[in-house]
């Protein structure tokens, strides 16, 4: 009798431990429950907030879709990038993203995209990138340069003619430099002067152009607005130099 009550003893001291260790494993699994659709529920809020971010501050140049394609694209001379392309997107890190968004042209100067720190906080800034980084897809291969080849080249002076060109002059005197860009259309008078053309451009000197850009030109003689601060002498030096390559390859 005493050793059947000891192994009943026994067996109840086994089995406790074990209905503990069963609770703890069910309350366990619960938690895990909740907290996934706790966590679930804000992520989609973050993913919410950032889509609703993007759509304010980004999409007139970047599109709604986020390909690039926006309304205002085609004003800033500069293809915005497309940032649905997954293979393009991973090359930049999430802080590096939030800093293109806050500080632009500022911090990555070969982007030539304006800075919006003043409007969008840091925190809004990493809810876009949140949202971004959902709507990256794989597009296949890269085809664009990668954004270090595009920081790398912008040190060419070149290049950076080139990407300023694009930016301050091709809205009004065309990609091409063909005096047909998208400001110059309907216009009558005063139109942008073709600077492919290699008769003109044999014309000017860089001191000329250097007097068109920033106005030290008379006002009779010019029909270009004046940009003043907004280009430095060193841009308008690189930016000389460019468009007379745009003259050479027109004149072959």
């Amino acid at each position: 009798m005493k050793t059947t009550l000891m192994r009943r003893s026994e067996f109840s001291y086994t089995i406790f431990p074990l209905k503990i260790i069963y609770i703890t494993l069910c309350i366990i699994a619960i938690l895990s429950i909740f907290t996934n659709r706790y966590a679930v529920a804000q992520d989609d809020e973050r993913t919410k907030r950032g889509k609703e971010a993007y759509i304010k501050y980004c999409s007139v140049c970047h599109d709604e879709t986020g390909t690039g394609d926006g309304p205002g694209a085609v004003i800033s001379g500069i293809l915005p990038r497309d940032l649905t392309d997954k293979a393009y997107m991973s090359l930049l890190s999430d802080d590096e993203i939030v800093k293109i968004i806050r500080y632009g042209e500022d911090a990555f100067p070969h982007l030539q995209m304006p800075g919006q720190g003043n409007e969008i906080p840091e925190s809004v800034g990493w809810d876009i990138v949140y949202y971004l980084r959902t709507i990256a897809v794989d597009k296949g291969l890269l085809k664009a340069p990668s954004p270090q080849e595009r920081a790398k080249r912008f040190k060419e002076p070149l290049e950076r003619g080139k990407i300023y060109y694009l930016r301050y002059c091709s809205p009004c005197h065309g990609i091409s430099g063909d005096g047909k860009g998208w400001a110059a259309r309907g216009l009558l008078e005063g139109k942008p002067a073709a600077l492919n053309d290699p008769a003109l451009m044999s014309k000017f000197t860089e001191q000329d152009i250097l007097a068109h850009v920033k106005g030290l030109t008379k006002k009779e003689d010019r029909d270009m607005p004046i940009f003043g601060k907004s280009i430095t002498n060193d841009m308008v030096k690189v930016i000389a130099s460019y468009v007379k390559t745009l003259s050479a390859i027109h004149g072959r």
